[in-house]
């Protein structure tokens, strides 16, 4: 966390560099001469920026799922607006037969197990014996009582996509590949998509702010900069630093699951 802190610091500092180099050579060449008060107009827009990017920071590390490789408020060229049930692919499944060709009854069920093959690579394997996945007349996919839940998975009809969808009635969804379905349900999430839209639409306006209102360039020449400076933070610096801000979610995590449990002793009578 303390990193993380530095990082926003040092952040803050370099903002405030570029705001000030900017706004001295912009302002001169457009405007005659800079803004008679940049020393502490600079400042003000680079802390203003970066207390946005602590608010968003802070909004990953302390969010129960995030990771590096799943932030959930990411930038608008990286964030997706589907949300996953779990971690790691569901390890015990059964594939729902047809009873008969052609109709959509339950028939026997076949269970299959999660398995990595040499490369690490991710398939399902039937059990007892070890066959591969077989798709031929599968009607559902049934989970295990995984989180308190057994679900079910029924097959979307009539797709015609590459692979085949299974659906639960709430929403969440796996797709089915060769060697069997992906194992995470997947789900899309509205309230996260709102909330990603309005991270980036307000990194952008504090760009706008901070060059129009503190620094004091005109509407269109505030606009116009801050649109660069806003696709520049957003492919270079911001991914970084909402990738390490992961990283202090997912330590935070492993360290909750590594504190010891207390010991209780009965107290003598």
């Amino acid at each position: 966390m303390l990193a993380l802190i530095m990082i926003l610091i040092v952040a803050t500092i370099g903002i405030t560099a570029v705001l000030w180099a900017g706004t001295y050579y912009f302002q001169g060449y457009i405007y005659t001469e800079p803004s008679a008060g940049i020393a502490w107009q600079a400042p003000l827009a680079g802390v203003l920026l970066s207390f946005g990017f602590s608010i968003w920071c802070f909004s990953i590390a302390f969010s129960a799922n995030a990771s590096t490789t799943n932030l959930p408020i990411n930038t608008l060229h990286r964030f997706s607006p589907v949300v996953e049930k779990f971690d790691r692919p569901i390890k015990n499944i059964w594939a729902v037969k047809r009873k008969k060709a052609g109709e959509f009854q339950d028939g026997e069920r076949f269970a299959y197990v999660s398995r990595h093959d040499d490369r690490g690579r991710f398939y399902y394997e039937g059990t007892p014996a070890k066959r591969p996945w077989q798709p031929q007349d599968i009607l559902a996919i049934e989970t295990d009582n995984v989180g308190g839940t057994k679900m079910r998975f029924d097959l979307v009809r009539g797709d015609t996509s590459g692979y085949r969808t299974f659906v639960t009635k709430d929403g969440w969804s796996m797709i089915e590949f060769d060697v069997g379905p992906t194992g995470i349900p997947r789900r899309f999430h509205l309230g996260l998509l709102i909330l990603n839209l309005v991270f980036n639409f307000c990194h952008l306006l504090g760009w706008f702010i901070g060059l129009w209102l503190i620094l004091r360039f005109q509407p269109m020449h505030a606009l116009g900069l801050s649109v660069v400076l806003w696709a520049i933070m957003t492919l270079t610096m911001l991914p970084m630093m909402l990738g390490y801000a992961g990283q202090v979610a997912e330590n935070r995590r492993v360290r909750t699951a590594m504190q010891p449990i207390p010991l209780c002793f009965p107290l003598a009578a």
